[in-house]
């Protein structure tokens, strides 16, 4: 097994610039994090050690545990996912350190002592450990105390010990951690659960009046989200945003997309839109997130040769933005219909999957289409018969079977001023209409 411990040295005042209050909410930023952490490994704890360990850890700040060994075929060696976690992390707004060893307490002490170097092996990292103080091990003062009046001043010569020896001198405990800490004795851990349904919360030391200032809570417990999701290889097509307010109702937002989806980026950039067109009831004293709708996501496949998918993608992300700005009811996509008469081949509807999106910008058709002007107009209007046809005529007969029947010969033809026209000539009436503009 291979341990990567994240450190944060100074969580408990970062969590609080994050929105967290007092120790309850801590620990529900550390539980957000730990979350966050699961899209990395499915093995994730914030505990290590015994009480006595945890005491002397929690001095030097909160800390995660990863194991990664079985992580690196998926996110490649530990060069790579250290440096993608140190990537997605630092945006949170934590101060962090990394170390990695094959045993938790190991990895604890290399993050300790900001060593950058990494120990894959126990050789390796007995070697790494030897020349450090004894201040870096999670050991009561006393016995870090007796252990110096004792002539004792690194770890390696504490380790070259008989476990005995330090038993007796120095209780069973202290033994048995650092027999953890060498890898002679494998440590016990509690591992994180993804609960059925996610929901994450963060309350404010003081009211908040302006909804940009809740973005940067929010952009935490969404990236709880996203490490939420990706763990369970599941996305969400919305999720629910409660603004709690002081004795008032709290403010309920739904932030949809048009498709299944579990990025934080985007999850967040939809609730900036959203947050923006929202005035507050009330100062906001409790930020709250809550997905219960888990959906298969959708991966779209894509060829080297085709940016179709990409273009799909922006254009789906662009159409989500203006949905959460303006309301889905007010964002609409063309679509075509099976249908000859030109005035109902198109219709709105709600704007589309880009799944959609992507058939249609890689569809070809299989047979030349023949041109239609950009602009037509809701009901055709009489003219006379143009002076000059440049180009027809191109028959549409259809609408016998709902009463609506339509006869007509369509031109291209000249207008006064240069305009290239669409008109017709009814067959039945003997009237000629325009019916579209080019320019």
């Amino acid at each position: 097994m291979l341990w990567l411990c994240i450190l944060l040295p100074q969580f408990a005042l970062e969590a609080a610039a994050g929105g967290a209050r007092a120790a309850p909410g801590t620990r529900s930023a550390l539980a957000t994090l730990a979350l966050w952490a699961l899209q990395w490994s499915s093995q994730v704890s914030t505990r290590a050690g015994s009480d006595d360990a945890q005491r002397i850890a929690a001095a030097h700040g909160a800390a995660l545990w990863l194991e990664i060994g079985a992580s690196r075929q998926l996110f490649g060696d530990h060069t790579a996912l250290r440096a993608r976690l140190a990537t997605e992390l630092t945006p949170l707004g934590y101060g962090f350190r990394l170390g990695i060893a094959p045993t938790p307490q190991g990895a604890t002490i290399l993050a300790r002592a900001g060593l950058a170097s990494v120990a894959l092996t126990r050789a390796q990292l007995l070697r790494q450990l030897g020349p450090l103080p004894l201040r870096f091990l999670s050991l009561p003062d006393e016995q870090l105390a007796a252990l110096h009046g004792a002539g004792l001043r690194h770890i390696g010569a504490l380790l070259a010990l008989p476990a005995a020896a330090i038993a007796r001198r120095f209780g069973p405990a202290a033994s048995l951690y650092l027999q953890r800490l060498r890898g002679a004795t494998r440590e016990p851990q509690r591992y994180v659960q993804a609960p059925a349904h996610f929901a994450s919360r963060c309350e404010f030391s003081g009211a908040i009046s302006d909804t940009t200032a809740l973005l940067f809570p929010l952009q935490r417990l969404l990236a709880g989200l996203q490490g939420y999701l990706r763990s369970l290889d599941r996305a969400v097509q919305r999720y629910s945003l409660c603004l709690e307010h002081h004795r008032a109702d709290a403010t309920q937002l739904t932030i949809g997309l048009a498709r299944p989806g579990r990025d934080a980026a985007q999850f967040l950039a939809l609730a900036r839109e959203r947050l923006a067109a929202t005035t507050l009831a009330a100062p906001v004293h409790g930020l709250r997130v809550e997905a219960n709708e888990l959906l298969q996501p959708l991966v779209l496949q894509g060829d080297m040769f085709s940016h179709a998918a990409q273009q799909a993608e922006q254009l789906q992300h662009s159409l989500d933005r203006l949905a959460a700005r303006l309301g889905h009811d007010a964002v609409r996509t063309l679509e075509r219909s099976a249908d000859h008469r030109p005035e109902r081949a198109w219709r709105l509807r709600a704007a589309q999957s880009t799944a959609q999106l992507t058939v249609q910008l890689t569809a070809q058709p299989a047979t030349q289409a023949p041109d239609r002007p950009c602009w037509l107009l809701l009901e055709p209007r009489r003219i006379d018969m143009p002076r000059e046809l440049l180009a027809g005529p191109e028959r549409i007969e259809s609408g016998w079977w709902d009463g609506a029947d339509v006869a007509r010969d369509y031109y291209l033809a000249r207008g006064e001023h240069g305009a290239q026209l669409w008109v017709y000539n009814d067959l039945r009436s003997g009237a000629w209409c325009l019916h579209g503009l080019w320019s």
